[in-house]
Protein backbone atom coordinates (compact mmCIF):
# COMPACT_ATOMS: atom_id res chain seq x y z
CA UNK A 1 0.00 0.00 0.00
CA UNK A 2 1.48 3.38 -0.88
CA UNK A 3 2.06 5.54 2.14
CA UNK A 4 -0.16 8.53 0.85
CA UNK A 5 -2.96 6.40 1.40
CA UNK A 6 -1.86 5.02 4.46
CA UNK A 7 -1.78 8.48 5.75
CA UNK A 8 -5.29 9.19 3.86
CA UNK A 9 -6.97 5.89 5.85
CA UNK A 10 -5.72 7.52 9.44
CA UNK A 11 -6.64 10.93 8.61
CA UNK A 12 -10.29 9.89 7.88
CA UNK A 13 -10.47 7.22 10.94
CA UNK A 14 -9.81 10.44 13.07
CA UNK A 15 -12.15 12.78 10.96
CA UNK A 16 -9.27 14.98 10.19
CA UNK A 17 -9.23 14.13 6.78
CA UNK A 18 -9.68 16.64 3.67
CA UNK A 19 -11.66 14.15 1.60
CA UNK A 20 -12.95 10.34 1.71
CA UNK A 21 -10.12 7.75 0.54
CA UNK A 22 -13.19 6.81 -1.57
CA UNK A 23 -16.23 8.07 -3.06
CA UNK A 24 -19.19 7.46 -0.38
CA UNK A 25 -20.95 5.69 -3.25
CA UNK A 26 -17.86 3.36 -3.26
CA UNK A 27 -18.53 2.25 0.36
CA UNK A 28 -20.27 -0.89 0.96
CA UNK A 29 -22.52 0.90 3.42
CA UNK A 30 -22.26 1.41 7.50
CA UNK A 31 -18.19 1.11 8.08
CA UNK A 32 -16.25 -0.80 10.10
CA UNK A 33 -15.97 -0.25 14.34
CA UNK A 34 -12.23 -1.34 13.91
CA UNK A 35 -9.98 -1.94 11.28
CA UNK A 36 -6.00 -3.71 11.02
CA UNK A 37 -4.07 -2.22 8.67
CA UNK A 38 0.54 -2.47 7.99
CA UNK A 39 -0.74 -6.16 8.82
CA UNK A 40 0.96 -9.64 8.32
CA UNK A 41 -2.97 -11.06 7.94
CA UNK A 42 -2.75 -14.96 7.82
CA UNK A 43 -5.84 -16.36 7.90
CA UNK A 44 -5.74 -19.63 8.75
CA UNK A 45 -8.59 -20.40 5.70
CA UNK A 46 -8.53 -23.67 3.74
CA UNK A 47 -6.27 -21.86 1.19
CA UNK A 48 -3.90 -20.72 3.90
CA UNK A 49 -4.35 -16.69 2.73
CA UNK A 50 -2.21 -14.25 3.52
CA UNK A 51 -3.85 -10.32 3.49
CA UNK A 52 -2.96 -7.02 5.00
CA UNK A 53 -5.93 -5.62 6.33
CA UNK A 54 -9.32 -6.60 7.91
CA UNK A 55 -12.27 -4.76 8.85
CA UNK A 56 -14.34 -5.30 11.78
CA UNK A 57 -18.23 -4.41 12.15
CA UNK A 58 -20.50 -5.26 15.56
CA UNK A 59 -18.01 -8.27 16.75
CA UNK A 60 -18.08 -9.82 13.52
CA UNK A 61 -15.15 -9.61 10.26
CA UNK A 62 -16.45 -7.81 7.17
CA UNK A 63 -13.45 -7.63 5.15
CA UNK A 64 -10.15 -9.42 4.66
CA UNK A 65 -8.08 -8.55 1.67
CA UNK A 66 -5.44 -5.93 0.71
CA UNK A 67 -5.42 -2.44 2.60
CA UNK A 68 -6.71 -0.83 -1.01
CA UNK A 69 -10.10 -3.31 -0.13
CA UNK A 70 -10.40 -2.64 2.97
CA UNK A 71 -10.20 1.03 2.64
CA UNK A 72 -13.44 1.40 1.71
CA UNK A 73 -14.93 0.31 5.28
CA UNK A 74 -12.86 2.58 6.93
CA UNK A 75 -14.67 5.84 7.89
CA UNK A 76 -14.47 9.04 11.05
CA UNK A 77 -15.53 6.47 13.21
CA UNK A 78 -13.79 3.59 12.95
CA UNK A 79 -10.63 2.37 15.32
CA UNK A 80 -7.68 2.09 12.83
CA UNK A 81 -5.04 -0.11 14.26
CA UNK A 82 -1.62 -0.19 12.32
CA UNK A 83 0.04 -3.06 12.74
CA UNK A 84 3.27 -1.96 10.93
CA UNK A 85 4.11 -5.56 10.04
CA UNK A 86 3.00 -7.13 12.92
CA UNK A 87 0.92 -10.72 12.43
CA UNK A 88 -2.57 -10.86 12.87
CA UNK A 89 -3.87 -14.24 13.79
CA UNK A 90 -6.74 -15.99 14.86
CA UNK A 91 -7.08 -16.04 18.44
CA UNK A 92 -5.38 -19.26 20.02
CA UNK A 93 -7.69 -22.11 21.12
CA UNK A 94 -6.03 -24.52 24.20
CA UNK A 95 -8.05 -27.74 23.42
CA UNK A 96 -6.84 -29.05 26.60
CA UNK A 97 -6.62 -26.58 30.26
CA UNK A 98 -7.25 -26.24 33.43
CA UNK A 99 -7.77 -22.76 34.13
CA UNK A 100 -9.72 -22.70 37.16
CA UNK A 101 -6.98 -24.61 38.55
CA UNK A 102 -4.74 -22.73 37.66
CA UNK A 103 -6.01 -19.54 38.69
CA UNK A 104 -6.45 -21.42 42.29
CA UNK A 105 -3.42 -22.30 42.68
CA UNK A 106 -1.90 -18.78 42.24
CA UNK A 107 -3.98 -17.54 44.78
CA UNK A 108 -2.99 -20.96 47.39
CA UNK A 109 1.03 -21.82 47.37
CA UNK A 110 2.55 -21.88 44.05
CA UNK A 111 5.27 -23.64 43.24
CA UNK A 112 5.43 -24.13 39.59
CA UNK A 113 8.27 -23.26 37.79
CA UNK A 114 11.41 -23.74 40.97
CA UNK A 115 14.13 -25.05 39.86
CA UNK A 116 15.74 -26.47 43.16
CA UNK A 117 15.21 -27.95 46.51
CA UNK A 118 16.51 -24.84 48.42
CA UNK A 119 13.78 -22.76 45.67
CA UNK A 120 10.98 -24.71 46.86
CA UNK A 121 11.69 -24.88 50.45
CA UNK A 122 11.82 -20.72 50.17
CA UNK A 123 8.93 -20.85 48.52
CA UNK A 124 7.00 -23.29 51.26
CA UNK A 125 8.66 -21.09 53.94
CA UNK A 126 6.77 -18.12 52.60
CA UNK A 127 3.92 -19.40 52.34
CA UNK A 128 3.72 -20.85 55.60
CA UNK A 129 4.72 -17.14 56.46
CA UNK A 130 2.01 -15.72 54.54
CA UNK A 131 -0.53 -17.98 56.28
CA UNK A 132 -1.83 -18.99 52.47
CA UNK A 133 -4.38 -21.27 54.32
CA UNK A 134 -7.68 -23.04 53.18
CA UNK A 135 -9.47 -23.73 56.21
CA UNK A 136 -5.96 -24.52 58.64
CA UNK A 137 -4.36 -26.18 55.70
CA UNK A 138 -1.40 -25.22 53.38
CA UNK A 139 -2.77 -25.96 50.33
CA UNK A 140 -0.97 -25.45 46.74
CA UNK A 141 0.99 -27.19 44.52
CA UNK A 142 2.92 -26.99 40.77
CA UNK A 143 6.14 -28.76 42.33
CA UNK A 144 8.08 -30.91 40.23
CA UNK A 145 8.69 -34.37 40.58
CA UNK A 146 11.89 -34.59 38.91
CA UNK A 147 13.62 -32.51 41.46
CA UNK A 148 12.95 -35.59 44.15
CA UNK A 149 14.31 -39.38 43.47
CA UNK A 150 11.81 -41.52 41.57
CA UNK A 151 9.21 -38.33 42.06
CA UNK A 152 8.87 -39.26 45.66
CA UNK A 153 8.78 -35.91 47.98
CA UNK A 154 9.71 -36.49 51.66
CA UNK A 155 6.90 -35.58 54.34
CA UNK A 156 9.83 -35.45 56.57
CA UNK A 157 10.83 -32.19 54.51
CA UNK A 158 7.13 -30.72 55.21
CA UNK A 159 7.07 -31.64 58.85
CA UNK A 160 10.04 -29.41 58.85
CA UNK A 161 9.05 -26.22 57.26
CA UNK A 162 5.18 -26.71 58.38
CA UNK A 163 5.15 -27.80 61.69
CA UNK A 164 1.59 -29.05 62.89
CA UNK A 165 -0.15 -27.24 59.60
CA UNK A 166 -1.64 -29.83 57.41
CA UNK A 167 0.00 -29.92 54.40
CA UNK A 168 -1.38 -30.65 50.89
CA UNK A 169 0.69 -29.91 47.68
CA UNK A 170 0.31 -31.15 44.09
CA UNK A 171 2.87 -31.76 41.49
CA UNK A 172 2.77 -30.04 38.99
CA UNK A 173 1.00 -33.01 36.28
CA UNK A 174 -1.44 -33.31 39.13
CA UNK A 175 -0.92 -36.67 39.50
CA UNK A 176 0.32 -36.93 42.29
CA UNK A 177 -0.03 -35.21 46.25
CA UNK A 178 2.96 -34.12 48.31
CA UNK A 179 1.97 -34.52 52.46
CA UNK A 180 3.38 -34.15 55.41
CA UNK A 181 2.47 -36.20 58.79
CA UNK A 182 -0.53 -34.35 60.13
CA UNK A 183 -2.37 -34.49 56.48
CA UNK A 184 -1.52 -38.02 56.23
CA UNK A 185 -2.92 -38.37 60.33
CA UNK A 186 -6.27 -36.30 59.23
CA UNK A 187 -6.49 -38.69 56.52
CA UNK A 188 -6.24 -41.44 58.71
CA UNK A 189 -3.10 -43.36 56.39
CA UNK A 190 -1.21 -45.32 57.95
CA UNK A 191 1.24 -49.03 57.81
CA UNK A 192 -1.75 -50.93 57.51
CA UNK A 193 -3.81 -48.46 54.89
CA UNK A 194 -4.05 -50.49 51.32
CA UNK A 195 -3.61 -48.83 48.37
CA UNK A 196 -6.83 -48.13 46.20
CA UNK A 197 -7.65 -49.74 43.27
CA UNK A 198 -5.64 -47.44 41.04
CA UNK A 199 -3.57 -45.61 43.40
CA UNK A 200 -0.05 -45.80 44.88
CA UNK A 201 0.90 -44.48 48.47
CA UNK A 202 4.47 -44.10 48.46
CA UNK A 203 5.96 -45.89 51.48
CA UNK A 204 9.28 -45.98 53.29
CA UNK A 205 11.09 -49.14 52.35
CA UNK A 206 12.05 -50.31 55.84
CA UNK A 207 9.19 -49.03 58.34
CA UNK A 208 6.22 -49.67 55.22
CA UNK A 209 4.65 -46.00 56.80
CA UNK A 210 3.10 -43.22 54.03
CA UNK A 211 6.63 -41.48 52.80
CA UNK A 212 4.95 -38.53 51.82
CA UNK A 213 3.75 -38.85 48.26
CA UNK A 214 0.27 -40.31 47.37
CA UNK A 215 -0.43 -40.98 43.59
CA UNK A 216 -3.69 -41.05 41.40
CA UNK A 217 -6.48 -41.94 43.55
CA UNK A 218 -4.87 -42.30 46.56
CA UNK A 219 -4.29 -38.43 46.75
CA UNK A 220 -8.29 -39.14 46.99
CA UNK A 221 -7.79 -39.91 50.64
CA UNK A 222 -6.81 -36.85 51.54
CA UNK A 223 -8.43 -34.12 49.13
CA UNK A 224 -11.72 -35.49 51.15
CA UNK A 225 -10.69 -34.14 54.25
CA UNK A 226 -9.94 -30.27 52.42
CA UNK A 227 -12.11 -27.58 53.49
CA UNK A 228 -13.87 -26.87 50.30
CA UNK A 229 -12.93 -23.93 48.08
CA UNK A 230 -15.24 -20.59 48.84
CA UNK A 231 -17.46 -19.11 45.65
CA UNK A 232 -15.72 -15.92 45.98
CA UNK A 233 -12.18 -17.49 45.26
CA UNK A 234 -13.26 -19.12 42.56
CA UNK A 235 -14.44 -16.23 41.00
CA UNK A 236 -11.27 -14.68 41.84
CA UNK A 237 -9.41 -17.44 40.16
CA UNK A 238 -11.51 -17.53 37.39
CA UNK A 239 -10.69 -13.89 36.82
CA UNK A 240 -7.04 -14.12 37.16
CA UNK A 241 -6.89 -17.18 34.78
CA UNK A 242 -9.06 -15.47 32.10
CA UNK A 243 -6.83 -11.83 32.29
CA UNK A 244 -3.31 -14.86 31.80
CA UNK A 245 -5.16 -16.59 28.82
CA UNK A 246 -5.80 -13.48 27.19
CA UNK A 247 -2.42 -11.73 27.93
CA UNK A 248 -1.10 -14.57 25.65
CA UNK A 249 -3.65 -14.59 23.05
CA UNK A 250 -6.08 -17.37 23.99
CA UNK A 251 -10.01 -16.81 23.36
CA UNK A 252 -11.34 -20.28 23.37
CA UNK A 253 -10.28 -22.80 26.05
CA UNK A 254 -11.35 -26.31 26.49
CA UNK A 255 -11.60 -27.16 30.11
CA UNK A 256 -10.31 -30.90 30.37
CA UNK A 257 -12.35 -31.93 33.88
CA UNK A 258 -14.89 -29.79 35.79
CA UNK A 259 -16.82 -30.37 38.47
CA UNK A 260 -20.36 -28.35 39.64
CA UNK A 261 -18.33 -25.92 41.60
CA UNK A 262 -16.35 -25.00 38.38
CA UNK A 263 -19.63 -24.75 36.53
CA UNK A 264 -20.95 -22.37 38.53
CA UNK A 265 -17.93 -19.70 38.47
CA UNK A 266 -18.61 -19.87 34.94
CA UNK A 267 -22.12 -19.57 34.99
CA UNK A 268 -21.82 -16.56 37.25
CA UNK A 269 -19.41 -15.00 35.05
CA UNK A 270 -21.35 -15.26 32.55
CA UNK A 271 -24.35 -13.94 33.63
CA UNK A 272 -22.17 -11.22 34.85
CA UNK A 273 -21.03 -10.07 31.12
CA UNK A 274 -18.09 -10.87 32.71
CA UNK A 275 -16.76 -14.19 30.36
CA UNK A 276 -14.55 -13.19 27.78
CA UNK A 277 -13.42 -16.82 26.43
CA UNK A 278 -15.63 -19.19 24.92
CA UNK A 279 -15.47 -22.17 27.55
CA UNK A 280 -15.81 -26.07 26.71
CA UNK A 281 -16.09 -27.83 30.62
CA UNK A 282 -16.02 -31.49 30.56
CA UNK A 283 -17.31 -32.65 33.51
CA UNK A 284 -15.36 -35.11 35.24
CA UNK A 285 -16.23 -38.34 35.16
CA UNK A 286 -14.15 -40.17 37.56
CA UNK A 287 -11.41 -42.84 37.90
CA UNK A 288 -13.65 -45.81 36.90
CA UNK A 289 -13.07 -47.25 40.58
CA UNK A 290 -15.67 -45.68 42.84
CA UNK A 291 -19.17 -47.64 42.80
CA UNK A 292 -21.14 -44.11 43.34
CA UNK A 293 -21.46 -41.93 40.52
CA UNK A 294 -24.59 -40.50 41.02
CA UNK A 295 -23.59 -37.40 41.52
CA UNK A 296 -21.85 -36.74 38.29
CA UNK A 297 -24.48 -38.77 36.82
CA UNK A 298 -27.11 -36.20 37.99
CA UNK A 299 -25.04 -33.14 36.72
CA UNK A 300 -24.63 -34.67 33.17
CA UNK A 301 -28.46 -34.51 32.94
CA UNK A 302 -28.81 -30.98 34.54
CA UNK A 303 -25.99 -29.73 32.57
CA UNK A 304 -28.30 -27.44 30.57
CA UNK A 305 -28.65 -25.24 33.80
CA UNK A 306 -24.76 -24.23 32.79
CA UNK A 307 -25.60 -23.83 29.25
CA UNK A 308 -24.50 -19.99 27.96
CA UNK A 309 -23.63 -18.53 24.92
CA UNK A 310 -20.10 -18.61 25.85
CA UNK A 311 -20.42 -21.67 28.16
CA UNK A 312 -20.79 -25.17 26.92
CA UNK A 313 -21.14 -27.73 29.65
CA UNK A 314 -21.75 -30.63 26.28
CA UNK A 315 -18.40 -33.15 27.05
CA UNK A 316 -17.10 -35.67 29.68
CA UNK A 317 -13.56 -36.19 30.70
CA UNK A 318 -12.31 -39.64 31.37
CA UNK A 319 -9.37 -40.35 33.01
CA UNK A 320 -8.20 -43.53 31.13
CA UNK A 321 -4.88 -43.80 33.02
CA UNK A 322 -2.19 -41.90 35.41
CA UNK A 323 1.83 -41.00 33.97
CA UNK A 324 5.07 -42.45 33.00
CA UNK A 325 6.50 -40.73 35.98
CA UNK A 326 4.30 -42.42 38.62
CA UNK A 327 4.43 -46.07 36.72
CA UNK A 328 0.15 -45.42 36.86
CA UNK A 329 0.06 -45.18 33.00
CA UNK A 330 -0.96 -48.04 30.91
CA UNK A 331 1.40 -50.19 28.84
CA UNK A 332 1.23 -52.73 26.39
CA UNK A 333 4.65 -54.06 27.31
CA UNK A 334 5.62 -54.51 30.84
CA UNK A 335 7.70 -51.46 32.47
CA UNK A 336 11.15 -51.75 32.41
CA UNK A 337 12.65 -53.68 36.14
CA UNK A 338 9.05 -54.92 36.51
CA UNK A 339 8.19 -57.99 35.34
CA UNK A 340 4.47 -58.78 34.89
CA UNK A 341 3.40 -54.68 35.82
CA UNK A 342 2.00 -53.03 33.12
CA UNK A 343 0.61 -50.48 35.12
CA UNK A 344 -3.19 -50.58 35.52
CA UNK A 345 -5.82 -48.87 33.83
CA UNK A 346 -8.16 -46.57 35.71
CA UNK A 347 -11.68 -48.06 33.94
CA UNK A 348 -12.03 -52.15 34.29
CA UNK A 349 -12.36 -54.14 30.96
CA UNK A 350 -15.64 -53.66 29.14
CA UNK A 351 -16.83 -50.01 31.91
CA UNK A 352 -15.08 -47.33 29.29
CA UNK A 353 -16.36 -48.56 25.88
CA UNK A 354 -20.05 -48.93 27.63
CA UNK A 355 -19.70 -45.23 29.56
CA UNK A 356 -18.29 -44.13 25.90
CA UNK A 357 -21.60 -45.83 24.01
CA UNK A 358 -23.98 -44.28 26.48
CA UNK A 359 -22.37 -40.48 26.74
CA UNK A 360 -22.17 -40.58 23.19
CA UNK A 361 -25.82 -41.29 22.51
CA UNK A 362 -26.33 -38.43 25.11
CA UNK A 363 -24.56 -36.02 23.03
CA UNK A 364 -21.41 -35.27 24.71
CA UNK A 365 -18.52 -35.06 23.71
CA UNK A 366 -16.06 -37.73 24.66
CA UNK A 367 -12.45 -36.26 26.07
CA UNK A 368 -9.76 -38.48 27.35
CA UNK A 369 -6.64 -38.31 29.32
CA UNK A 370 -4.62 -40.93 27.76
CA UNK A 371 -0.76 -41.08 28.33
CA UNK A 372 0.70 -44.88 27.47
CA UNK A 373 -0.25 -46.98 24.61
CA UNK A 374 -2.54 -49.11 26.50
CA UNK A 375 -4.67 -46.22 27.71
CA UNK A 376 -4.56 -44.94 23.92
CA UNK A 377 -5.84 -47.90 22.76
CA UNK A 378 -8.78 -48.57 25.40
CA UNK A 379 -10.03 -44.74 24.24
CA UNK A 380 -10.03 -45.72 20.64
CA UNK A 381 -11.53 -49.04 21.33
CA UNK A 382 -14.43 -47.23 23.36
CA UNK A 383 -14.61 -44.68 20.27
CA UNK A 384 -14.51 -47.31 17.99
CA UNK A 385 -17.52 -49.53 20.20
CA UNK A 386 -19.48 -46.37 20.46
CA UNK A 387 -19.58 -45.35 16.86
CA UNK A 388 -20.45 -49.15 16.09
CA UNK A 389 -23.51 -49.04 18.46
CA UNK A 390 -24.72 -45.45 18.08
CA UNK A 391 -24.03 -44.87 14.19
CA UNK A 392 -22.30 -41.69 12.57
CA UNK A 393 -22.19 -38.67 14.27
CA UNK A 394 -20.52 -35.55 14.87
CA UNK A 395 -19.07 -36.00 18.22
CA UNK A 396 -16.02 -35.60 17.41
CA UNK A 397 -14.18 -37.43 20.48
CA UNK A 398 -10.64 -36.16 21.22
CA UNK A 399 -7.50 -38.23 23.08
CA UNK A 400 -5.12 -36.28 24.71
CA UNK A 401 -1.49 -36.46 25.95
CA UNK A 402 -0.81 -39.37 23.48
CA UNK A 403 2.43 -39.63 24.90
CA UNK A 404 3.11 -42.94 23.83
CA UNK A 405 1.08 -44.54 20.82
CA UNK A 406 1.79 -47.85 19.20
CA UNK A 407 2.42 -47.81 15.53
CA UNK A 408 -0.22 -50.03 14.62
CA UNK A 409 -2.90 -47.87 16.50
CA UNK A 410 -1.43 -44.33 14.66
CA UNK A 411 -3.59 -44.56 11.36
CA UNK A 412 -6.47 -45.14 13.58
CA UNK A 413 -7.05 -41.27 14.34
CA UNK A 414 -7.97 -41.10 10.87
CA UNK A 415 -9.69 -44.11 10.66
CA UNK A 416 -12.29 -43.16 13.86
CA UNK A 417 -12.27 -39.69 13.01
CA UNK A 418 -10.80 -39.28 17.06
CA UNK A 419 -9.11 -35.88 17.09
CA UNK A 420 -5.26 -36.24 18.23
CA UNK A 421 -5.19 -33.70 21.32
CA UNK A 422 -1.13 -32.96 21.86
CA UNK A 423 0.45 -31.24 24.65
CA UNK A 424 3.33 -30.21 22.07
CA UNK A 425 5.10 -28.43 24.25
CA UNK A 426 6.46 -31.46 26.44
CA UNK A 427 7.68 -32.89 23.37
CA UNK A 428 11.65 -32.33 23.63
CA UNK A 429 14.22 -34.78 25.79
CA UNK A 430 14.14 -32.74 29.38
CA UNK A 431 14.39 -34.00 32.89
CA UNK A 432 10.63 -35.58 33.06
CA UNK A 433 11.90 -37.58 29.35
CA UNK A 434 15.50 -38.20 29.99
CA UNK A 435 15.37 -38.98 33.92
CA UNK A 436 12.46 -40.13 34.80
CA UNK A 437 10.48 -41.46 31.76
CA UNK A 438 13.37 -43.41 29.40
CA UNK A 439 14.45 -45.48 32.77
CA UNK A 440 11.15 -47.45 33.12
CA UNK A 441 10.24 -47.66 29.66
CA UNK A 442 13.48 -48.20 27.70
CA UNK A 443 14.98 -46.50 24.21
CA UNK A 444 12.20 -48.38 22.04
CA UNK A 445 9.25 -47.06 23.17
CA UNK A 446 11.05 -43.66 23.97
CA UNK A 447 10.98 -43.53 20.15
CA UNK A 448 7.63 -43.73 20.31
CA UNK A 449 7.35 -40.31 21.96
CA UNK A 450 4.55 -37.72 21.02
CA UNK A 451 4.65 -39.49 17.40
CA UNK A 452 2.91 -36.08 16.16
CA UNK A 453 4.26 -36.16 13.04
CA UNK A 454 3.67 -39.80 12.29
CA UNK A 455 -0.95 -39.37 13.58
CA UNK A 456 -0.67 -36.13 10.68
CA UNK A 457 1.38 -37.91 8.21
CA UNK A 458 -1.60 -40.54 8.82
CA UNK A 459 -4.19 -37.90 8.18
CA UNK A 460 -4.91 -37.92 11.61
CA UNK A 461 -6.59 -34.48 13.21
CA UNK A 462 -4.06 -32.31 15.01
CA UNK A 463 -5.50 -30.26 17.88
CA UNK A 464 -2.97 -28.52 20.29
CA UNK A 465 -3.30 -27.40 24.17
CA UNK A 466 -0.96 -26.49 27.26
CA UNK A 467 -2.65 -28.12 30.32
CA UNK A 468 -2.17 -25.30 32.31
CA UNK A 469 -1.68 -25.04 34.98
CA UNK A 470 1.02 -28.42 34.42
CA UNK A 471 3.18 -25.56 31.87
CA UNK A 472 2.31 -22.18 31.23
CA UNK A 473 -0.81 -21.39 28.76
CA UNK A 474 1.47 -19.39 26.12
CA UNK A 475 0.64 -21.15 22.52
CA UNK A 476 4.01 -20.47 20.80
CA UNK A 477 6.54 -22.59 22.85
CA UNK A 478 4.61 -25.15 21.83
CA UNK A 479 4.52 -24.27 18.34
CA UNK A 480 8.18 -24.12 18.68
CA UNK A 481 8.96 -27.50 20.22
CA UNK A 482 5.98 -28.60 17.65
CA UNK A 483 8.48 -27.55 15.26
CA UNK A 484 11.63 -28.38 16.62
CA UNK A 485 11.57 -30.87 19.06
CA UNK A 486 14.25 -28.97 21.05
CA UNK A 487 14.02 -27.10 24.16
CA UNK A 488 12.48 -23.76 23.40
CA UNK A 489 14.24 -21.81 26.08
CA UNK A 490 17.51 -23.09 25.31
CA UNK A 491 18.48 -25.03 28.50
CA UNK A 492 18.29 -28.53 27.73
CA UNK A 493 20.29 -29.67 24.53
CA UNK A 494 19.22 -32.23 21.95
CA UNK A 495 16.21 -33.05 20.14
CA UNK A 496 13.67 -35.76 20.95
CA UNK A 497 12.42 -38.17 17.48
CA UNK A 498 12.80 -35.34 15.52
CA UNK A 499 10.74 -37.00 12.69
CA UNK A 500 8.43 -36.60 14.48
CA UNK A 501 8.28 -32.58 13.89
CA UNK A 502 5.50 -31.05 11.82
CA UNK A 503 5.39 -27.93 9.72
CA UNK A 504 4.34 -24.07 11.30
CA UNK A 505 1.58 -23.81 8.90
CA UNK A 506 0.55 -26.88 10.37
CA UNK A 507 1.01 -26.53 14.22
CA UNK A 508 -0.74 -22.92 13.68
CA UNK A 509 -3.78 -24.76 12.59
CA UNK A 510 -3.84 -26.85 14.93
CA UNK A 511 -4.26 -24.20 17.47
CA UNK A 512 -6.25 -22.14 15.78
CA UNK A 513 -8.79 -23.39 13.26
CA UNK A 514 -7.97 -26.81 14.48
CA UNK A 515 -9.22 -25.69 18.56
CA UNK A 516 -12.32 -24.14 16.57
CA UNK A 517 -13.15 -27.34 15.07
CA UNK A 518 -12.76 -29.33 18.53
CA UNK A 519 -15.15 -27.42 19.83
CA UNK A 520 -17.94 -27.08 17.35
CA UNK A 521 -17.30 -23.54 16.90
CA UNK A 522 -15.37 -24.20 13.44
CA UNK A 523 -18.38 -22.04 11.46
CA UNK A 524 -17.76 -18.79 13.95
CA UNK A 525 -14.18 -18.62 15.04
CA UNK A 526 -10.76 -20.33 14.56
CA UNK A 527 -9.48 -18.59 10.97
CA UNK A 528 -10.10 -14.65 9.83
CA UNK A 529 -12.99 -15.25 7.35
CA UNK A 530 -15.67 -12.66 6.20
CA UNK A 531 -18.54 -13.54 8.69
CA UNK A 532 -16.34 -14.97 11.67
CA UNK A 533 -16.38 -13.51 15.01
CA UNK A 534 -13.41 -11.04 15.22
CA UNK A 535 -11.19 -13.37 17.80
CA UNK A 536 -7.76 -12.19 17.03
CA UNK A 537 -4.69 -12.18 18.56
CA UNK A 538 -1.61 -9.67 17.46
CA UNK A 539 1.92 -11.07 17.43
CA UNK A 540 5.19 -8.72 17.31
CA UNK A 541 6.69 -10.72 14.31
CA UNK A 542 5.65 -12.47 11.23
CA UNK A 543 6.23 -16.57 12.76
CA UNK A 544 7.07 -17.03 9.00
CA UNK A 545 9.76 -14.64 8.95
CA UNK A 546 11.09 -15.86 12.10
CA UNK A 547 14.43 -18.40 13.01
CA UNK A 548 12.13 -21.30 14.33
CA UNK A 549 14.36 -20.88 17.61
CA UNK A 550 13.37 -17.77 18.61
CA UNK A 551 9.25 -18.35 18.07
CA UNK A 552 9.01 -19.02 21.89
CA UNK A 553 9.97 -14.86 22.45
CA UNK A 554 7.70 -14.06 20.22
CA UNK A 555 5.63 -11.42 22.30
CA UNK A 556 1.53 -11.15 21.69
CA UNK A 557 0.95 -7.60 22.02
CA UNK A 558 -3.22 -7.63 22.08
CA UNK A 559 -5.56 -10.34 22.18
CA UNK A 560 -9.55 -9.33 20.73
CA UNK A 561 -12.77 -11.35 21.65
CA UNK A 562 -15.59 -10.65 19.07
CA UNK A 563 -13.89 -7.45 17.97
CA UNK A 564 -13.56 -5.75 21.55
CA UNK A 565 -9.63 -5.74 22.93
CA UNK A 566 -9.33 -8.13 26.19
CA UNK A 567 -5.47 -7.46 26.20
CA UNK A 568 -3.99 -5.12 26.98
CA UNK A 569 -7.52 -3.79 28.50
CA UNK A 570 -8.94 -0.54 27.45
Amino acid sequence: MAKGLRITLLLAAMGLACEDPLPQDARPGPTADLAFIGAAVYSVDAERSRAQAVAVREERIVAVGSEDEVSAWIGPETRVVDLEGGMLLPGFHDAHIHPLFAGLGALECPLNGLASIEALRDAIRGCVAGEMRRGDWLVGGGWAVSLFPEGNAPRSLLDELAPGIPVALTDENGHALWVNGEALARAGIDRDTPDPPAGVIERDPETGEASGTLRETAMELVEEQLPPVESSRLLEAARLAQRKLHSVGVTSVIDAGVYEEHLLAYRSLADAGELDLHVVACIQYGSGFETDKREVEDLIARRGEYRRPNLDPDCVKFYVDGVLEGETAALLEDYVGRPGYRGEPNFPPGQLRELARRFDAQGLQLHFHAIGDAAVRDALDAVEWARSANGPGDGRPQIAHLQLIHPDDRPRFAELEVLANFQAVWAYPDAYVMDLNLPVIGERRLAWMYPIGSVHRAGGRLVLGTDWDVSPPDALPGIEVGLRRQDPFGEVEGALNPGEAVDLATLIEAYTAGGAFAMHRETETGSIEVGKRADLVVLERDLFEVPPEEIAEVRVLQTFVSGRRVYPPD
